[in-house]
């Protein structure tokens, strides 16, 4: 049996992929998480053959996660990257260590991705000098998987009209009742995406998701304050100075991201 954990912050979304997983009369899921630091707890307890990991999570990149999985266990599980986006130029995936599929997940995509499993386990079961070559194949798609997808222009809305922006004039967004809207060092713009949506959208080498309703430009930020019970504020680069939450379970990689 394929022992396979899955992690994405949709309860619909697991909920689907555990209907198709469970069709594999091989497969049994062993676990659930909503969020990437429930899954780094419960995939060290549960110790996977493979984990679906969803990139777009509310509190962590499931990149990071991923990386955090592969660094703490000694025989990592084989990681599929899940989005409703398609990365391209990920040449990584070509090594058979991970997959990449995009949801809404189908059937025969999942069964060449569950063959693909099989194949990795084989190879590193039988002997454990084969790990470093899981893991060194692992390494490279985490790293390869950080291709920027930056768009070179974000179309958004001022006075009934349509623009388009450089993503590097955003200094933050937020989430202002069902749609985020952007500002930039003057401006304020609508837009028509979610800001799970626009996130996806931007580099998230550049961007960074303080709180569940924040995206930073981490080059606009301006100073980093303490806030109460170990949170914190960034100052941004707008001529309000704009005070932006930073949710504690965050705080650690914000830092990392900024370079302290």
């Amino acid at each position: 049996m394929l022992k396979v954990f899955i992690v994405d912050d949709e309860t619909p979304a697991r909920e689907e992929l555990r209907y198709l997983l469970e069709q594999f009369s091989e497969v049994s899921v062993v676990g659930e998480a909503g969020s990437g630091e429930e899954a780094l707890e419960a995939v060290l307890q549960t110790e996977p053959d493979a984990v679906f990991l969803d990139i777009h999570l509310q509190d962590r990149d499931g990149v990071d996660v991923g990386q955090e999985l592969l660094e703490s266990m000694v025989n990592p599980p084989v990681i599929i990257f899940a989005s409703a986006y398609e990365f391209h130029a990920v040449r990584a995936f070509e090594a058979e260590a991970v997959d990449y599929i995009v949801k809404p997940f189908s059937e025969v995509r999942l069964e060449k991705t569950m063959n693909r499993v099989r194949k990795m386990r084989r190879k590193s079961e039988p002997a454990l000098e084969a790990s470093p070559l899981l893991e060194e194949r692992l390494q490279s798609l985490l790293q390869n998987v950080l291709v920027d997808t930056q768009p070179r222009r974000v179309p958004v809305e001022k006075n009934g009209k349509i623009m388009l922006i450089d993503p590097n004039e955003i200094v933050y967004a937020t989430l202002e009742g069902r749609y985020a809207s952007i500002y930039t060092a003057g401006e304020q713009y609508a837009t028509t995406f979610t800001l799970q949506e626009l996130e996806s959208r931007l580099s998230r080498q550049q961007f960074f998701r303080t709180h569940r309703a924040f995206i930073v430009n981490l080059s606009k930020t301006a100073e980093l304050v303490p806030w109460f019970k170990g949170s914190i504020h960034l100052v941004m680069q707008d001529h309000r100075k704009t005070e932006v939450p930073v949710s504690r379970n965050v705080v650690k990689e914000l830092k990392k991201r900024l370079g302290f």
